[in-house]
């Protein structure tokens, strides 16, 4: 995508940074290179990352195109999903015809994905999904976390439609891929693929390798400085370690952080639990 390499490298400057420092934890020094002189960056994650690092508005520092539109909504997509109001997500996609062919690689990959599973979780449309994950898990330059999401939305898929063996092919092979990325290059949004393959683990009653995810996710929110989908790995923890040695104190962190942060669907499946369970504050 086309990015405002001057501004980075000016406010980069402003804080005594040099390229090294300022692509420390998060890309290359040849990346920021190619930022500040070629005004390009394949990966909006990275991307962000830089301009929370220099205290910039991702936005600010875009050129204005069609494509910053789409990344927009996207974002708002996203942001949406996190907090399971996938349904919402996909009636604001309904409302959006995107030329997909004036998008980055990346973008692409990462609209097909949205696309995709909204369409599935938000409205049951199973063949429509299947047509835009199918696009998302085509690797065009290398695998990125929205090729290895998509793979894993298509083993929700078939998970869904009771199709077990085809979703565990699926989900291996995202698992094998998310292990191939080492974790300095992960981006948050790796979060949900943590999450989602301690769920579909746990179904299978594997609570080692579970909690193993779950607590790969918790490690990234805290490297990110974040609490994107916190609340969703710590319960999945709980619950996983509930199941394999009977430890409670993990559901009582579950419910204390869920209550701060204030998210009812999932403070609803924690009291669920704890009912169910009998266990107590």
């Amino acid at each position: 995508m086309e990015v405002l390499g001057k501004k980075i490298r000016e406010r980069r400057k402003e804080k005594k940074l040099s390229q090294i420092e300022l692509a420390a934890g998060i890309c290359t020094q040849a990346t920021v290179s190619k930022i500040e002189c070629k005004n390009r960056c394949e990966s909006l994650d990275v991307f962000s990352s830089i301009c929370a690092k220099l205290g910039l508005s991702v936005f600010e520092c875009l050129e204005e195109t069609y494509e910053q539109e789409i990344i927009s909504l996207l974002d708002h997509v996203e942001n949406l999903s996190e907090v399971v109001k996938h349904k919402e997500a996909y009636e604001i996609f309904s409302k959006y015809e995107v030329d997909v062919e004036k998008l980055n690689p990346f973008i692409q990959t990462k609209y097909f994905y949205y696309k995709g599973s909204t369409s599935l979780l938000g409205a049951s449309l199973f063949e429509e999904a299947l047509v835009y994950l199918e696009q998302g898990i085509i690797i065009k330059n290398e695998p990125t976390i929205y090729n290895i999401l998509s793979m894993n939305a298509i083993g929700i898929h078939y998970e869904l439609q009771e199709k077990f063996d085809k979703a565990r092919g699926y989900n291996e092979r995202a698992y094998k891929m998310i292990r191939e990325i080492s974790e300095r290059e992960l981006p948050l949004v790796a979060c949900k693929l943590f999450f989602n393959l301690a769920k579909f683990y746990s179904s299978l009653k594997d609570y080692k390798r579970s909690i193993q995810l779950c607590n790969q996710g918790i490690n990234l929110c805290k490297s990110k400085n974040s609490i994107t989908l916190l609340d969703n790995l710590l319960y999945e923890k709980a619950y996983n370690e509930y199941f394999l040695t009977g430890e409670t104190e993990g559901y009582r962190i579950a419910y204390y952080f869920t209550k701060f942060v204030n998210h009812e669907y999932m403070m609803n499946c924690i009291k669920k639990d704890m009912k169910d369970y009998q266990i107590k504050l």
